[in-house]
């Protein structure tokens, strides 16, 4: 098991009592679950073998992420540790690189109920800007430790999208006409699993997560886990929340409308 290196509980109810504004960073390493290996991400099962294996590769190296939660009681902000990206992978001279989109900062003010996305297309910077999603979580009596803070269990289950059935139906009829290197499931409901301590008041977590009573220490979704490696609370040091604001303010239809059109662009040429 991983250990997790936290305040004990007993110090940090003292230490909160007294500490108004509180601020604290935590620390999260993510990995992607893929049963079926590449054929999960859309690559068929009977294409060339060189690109097969670089895919493997590929994959393997953009699976494992470390982030960090910086939070005070009202905002949060996550973001992907800096880091040297290695290099393309190669098989008999095939190379293929894995760029995972949605890797930008996420700011979450759970006051003002708003969140702000960083984000790209072709190098070209956003800023989403939208109200908070109200997450409908089931609270359940399980327990487990995570470190040394006890951590209870919570699920929601996130519907299809519209937006995902659209791009759904869109992609059954490009296949009529022109099949597509890559495959698409049919989008089905997502079920989240979440862990939270009670010990450390706030609401918020990684990624887009937020709305429990207690800091977010693990995320189960159905081909990722994010994990909590280290928390730190303090109400001397100076933990910045810099809220994001370089690139064009969007909202999320608006991103996307963009996004399709350049893509759509790409495949004219």
């Amino acid at each position: 098991m991983t250990k997790v290196v936290l305040i004990s509980s007993f110090l940090l109810m003292g230490f909160l009592a007294k500490a108004q504004d509180f601020q604290g960073k935590a620390e999260y390493f993510s990995k992607m679950i893929y049963k079926n290996g590449i054929e999960e991400v859309g690559v068929k099962s009977d294409d060339d073998e060189n690109l097969k294996k670089a895919y493997e590769e590929a994959l393997k190296n953009a699976s494992e992420k470390a982030y960090t939660l910086t939070f005070t009681k009202t905002e949060a902000l996550f973001e992907k540790n800096q880091s040297l990206e290695k290099p393309s992978s190669q098989n008999n001279g095939v190379s293929v690189s894995i760029h995972i989109s949605g890797e930008g900062k996420k700011y979450l003010n759970t006051k003002e109920r708003t969140r702000i996305v960083e984000d790209d297309i072709l190098g070209k910077e956003f800023l989403i800007v939208e109200k908070l999603q109200q997450f409908d979580w089931k609270l359940l009596n399980e327990t487990k430790k995570i470190g040394d803070y006890t951590c209870y269990k919570a699920e929601v289950t996130i519907p299809v999208t519209e937006k995902e059935k659209k791009q759904y139906e869109e992609y059954l009829k490009k296949q009529e006409s022109k099949p597509s290197f890559f495959t698409m499931d049919e989008p089905k409901e997502k079920k989240v699993t979440a862990w939270y301590t009670p010990d450390i008041p706030v609401n918020v977590g990684p990624l887009n997560y937020w709305g429990l009573p207690g800091l977010i220490l693990e995320i189960q979704e159905e081909k990722r886990i994010i994990l909590c490696s280290k928390v730190v609370i303090s109400n001397k040091e100076n933990f910045k929340i810099k809220v994001p604001n370089v690139g064009v303010e969007v909202s999320q239809e608006e991103f996307d409308a963009i996004h399709k059109d350049k893509m759509e662009s790409l495949e004219r040429r």
